[in-house]
């Protein structure tokens, strides 16, 4: 038996010449290099995409950070517990004032800390229109997106195919067993006879 480790991996994915191997054998091996090629393509799509999505995320950051502005404004209630922002940060809503780039003033509801009172200044970030709207994306969630993508496919490919592969193996197994069960039903009454 070779201990070379290509002529072993060759030899698990069919390349062999091996007489002895058996079509449930081949049709594991086919199944086995079908596998390897499929995470291969993944992995592959993987980082185009993922390197895709890391360049929106750019064009995003960008886009955001001129359309968006950090301001002041003021509070005009009490800001209650709400619940968690997207960052797992405990927000509430309170109506509130600010005045925009032009100088004109704006009111409406936004996102503060909770236990805020009245009268107290809290930073928001305001759209072009001057108008809340959520902070623009950061380089942070740019990698975890891109990060999410470019190994969420490898990783589902290689779950989904490596449940192909064990599928078939255990089928070929079940198959296999029941031949030998019937050949064995055939041989073993002479066996026993002759055995004697």
């Amino acid at each position: 038996m070779s201990q070379n480790p290509f002529a072993r991996l060759a030899r698990w994915l069919g390349f062999d010449r091996n007489p002895l191997r058996r079509r449930c054998d081949r049709i594991e091996a086919i199944v086995r290099l079908i596998a390897v090629m499929g995470v291969v393509v993944a992995v592959v799509l993987g980082v185009l995409f993922g390197v895709r999505a890391y360049g929106d995320g750019l064009r995003t950051e960008a886009a955001q950070a001129q359309s968006r502005h950090l301001t002041w404004a003021t509070l005009l209630q009490d800001v209650p517990a709400r619940g968690l922002s997207p960052s797992g940060v405990a927000v509430g809503r309170a109506r509130a004032e600010w005045t925009v780039a032009d100088g004109a003033h704006r009111t409406g509801v936004v996102e503060a800390p909770p236990g805020r009172r009245a009268g107290e200044i809290v930073q928001i970030w305001t759209d072009g229109g001057g108008m809340p709207t959520r902070r623009p994306q950061d380089r942070e969630t740019t990698v975890v997106a891109a990060m999410t993508v470019g190994l969420g496919l490898p990783t589902g490919a290689a779950a989904l195919l490596t449940l192909l592969v064990l599928a078939t193996r255990t089928l070929n197994q079940r198959r296999a067993t029941r031949a030998w069960e019937a050949q064995w039903s055939v041989v073993e009454p002479m066996w026993r006879i002759n055995g004697r």
